[in-house]
């Protein structure tokens, strides 16, 4: 089950679309879903910016196409 996180954009509450959590908790792996790195990493990949949402999607098509180690 996943638990649904929410941003704040223009003083509405978006839902995070759960590829772009999983990209985030590996890219920013010690820092907590409140630490500024965190929300930056999310509001980057939401595209709030100005990056092309294209690029950012294949970035993260990338990383997940790759096999994550179990152990490092």
């Amino acid at each position: 089950m996943t638990i649904a996180y929410y941003i704040e954009q223009n003083h509405k509450q978006v839902e995070v679309p759960q590829e772009i959590l999983y990209y985030c908790d590996y890219y920013t792996l010690d820092s907590n879903r409140e630490d500024l790195r965190y929300l930056d990493c999310v509001y980057m990949n939401m595209g709030y910016y100005g990056n092309d949402s294209k690029t950012l999607k294949k970035m993260r098509d990338e990383f997940f196409s790759k096999p994550l180690p179990v152990f490092e």
